[in-house]
């Protein structure tokens, strides 16, 4: 704009130098006029064409004067416009390779902040995982621990109630188990969840980050978050929910798995007892077919004992 202003203002004088060399011209040709004609050297209309001859000579090189100063204002006024283009030009190139460096330096951060420890193994997480881990220890414990009371109820100190309410018992202690395990993982999906709104968060952040700096449009700063950052969240989560889905899947074998070993447990020492009952019961009528026939050969000895003495 400075270049333009000057170039105005050189042509402006220019012009103004014209004007005022024409009208010092004319003042000269009427002072020259008015001489030749006291002179009364040559004759008034010879003197006229002498000084028209003169006025378009001078008028010509005037007429020279406004050409050269019009091309020079084109010359003046193409060159700024050429230095302006190439100023743009290197301008643009310059902040296109400045906005390329902080896309990539943003991309950096943003991968840098995706690969961290809060992101990758977040604390409350890791912290829930390993208090699962230690109440699971302990409830499994106190589920041995009851398995182990199975012992004092097999044959011949069994008790069919007491049968039952073991199991019972049993179920419950797997019930509870299964029913934990399914609140830690409700609770660990819920902190997940967190995680990916706070990377969402960070992508918006982002995205802003760029508008802020007056340099990129909202397309282009969507342009950038879209594709790239919401991916790198997308296969993030992605590879979190198959391995929840997997802790789930495991937790739900581990669930029917128990269930099936106590119920075919309970089971086996139901027919265990049975046995044990069928064998007391054939037990019970042989000894009292012994005891029958031990009286019955009693008797008879009693009997033949007694006719040697009739």
């Amino acid at each position: 704009m400075q270049q333009k202003q000057e170039i105005k203002e050189l042509d402006e004088e220019l012009l103004a130098l014209e004007v005022s060399r024409a009208d010092k011209l004319k003042e000269v040709l009427k002072r020259y006029v008015g001489i030749i004609e006291k002179t009364s050297y040559i004759l008034q209309p010879d003197v006229y064409r002498l000084i028209d001859k003169e006025a378009m000579a001078m008028n010509q090189a005037l007429l020279g004067n406004r050409r050269a100063i019009a091309q020079l204002l084109v010359n003046l006024t193409e060159s700024t416009l050429q230095q302006e283009l190439d100023n743009r030009h290197r301008w643009q190139g310059l902040v296109d390779t400045w906005k390329a460096l902080k896309k990539e330096a943003l991309i950096q951060s943003f991968s840098e902040f995706m690969a961290s420890e809060e992101i990758q193994e977040p604390p409350e997480v890791k912290k829930k995982l390993e208090e699962m881990q230690k109440n699971q220890e302990m409830l499994q414990s106190v589920r041995l621990d009851h398995l182990c009371t199975l012992c004092d109820l097999l044959p011949p100190n069994y008790n069919k109630t007491q049968l039952t309410e073991w199991y019972d018992s049993l179920t419950s202690l797997n019930k509870q188990l299964d029913t934990y395990h399914m609140d830690c993982m409700s609770l660990v999906h819920f902190l997940y969840e967190k995680i990916w709104q706070q990377c969402l968060s960070h992508v918006q952040e982002c995205k802003q980050q760029l508008l802020n700096w007056k340099a990129f449009s909202e397309a282009e700063a969507e342009s950038l978050v879209n594709p790239t950052f919401f991916l790198m969240v997308g296969e993030f989560q992605s590879k979190v929910e198959k391995q929840l889905e997997l802790l789930d899947n495991s937790f739900e074998d581990l669930a029917r798995e128990t269930e099936w070993q106590s119920s075919d447990l309970f089971r086996y020492f139901q027919e265990a007892v049975k046995l044990w009952e069928g064998h007391q019961s054939v037990l019970m009528t042989q000894e009292l077919e012994l005891e029958k026939r031990i009286e019955q050969h009693r008797q008879k000895h009693n009997q033949e004992n007694q006719v040697p003495e009739a």
